[in-house]
């Protein structure tokens, strides 16, 4: 499935969708986060900037705007772990992992650690996601 196929069936569903975020917006994540982004997350947020408004989808995952990915990073303890997603008002957070590939789950409220992969890449997580799979709980 393709981003385009993700993001259309987000908009079908009725989840409020922030307009795309301009390539320069996500360079000076980048470059803030010290943490370089695969295409397919550029492409995404190019496209959506994430869930407006902290929207949720049927099963309460929440697609996060740049600015609140930059938030969480700031304010966590954990300088390895990138959030992108959370689920149920952040019982836990899906994302980057700076030391490994893939996508990873952190319980860092509950446990401390981040070491569920949930995908390979950022476009099998969305799709973990819309399919609500058991990898992200």
């Amino acid at each position: 499935m393709e981003i385009t196929k993700i993001i259309e069936t987000w908009r079908n569903s009725k989840i409020k969708l922030n307009e795309g975020a301009e390539l320069t917006e996500i360079i000076q994540l980048e470059e803030q986060l010290e943490y370089k982004f695969p295409e397919t997350f550029k492409q995404f947020y190019t496209r959506i900037n994430g869930f407006k408004d902290s929207d949720w989808n049927e099963h309460m995952f929440s697609i996060f705007p740049l600015d609140r990915i930059k938030n969480e990073y700031e304010t966590s303890e954990n300088k390895d772990f990138i959030p992108f997603c959370d689920y149920l008002i952040n019982s836990h957070q899906i994302g980057f992992s700076k030391k490994n590939d893939g996508i990873y789950i952190n319980y860092e409220n509950i446990l401390g650690d981040f070491n569920d992969k949930v995908a390979d890449s950022f476009e099998l997580s969305l799709i973990e996601i819309l399919n609500n799979s058991d990898k992200i709980y």
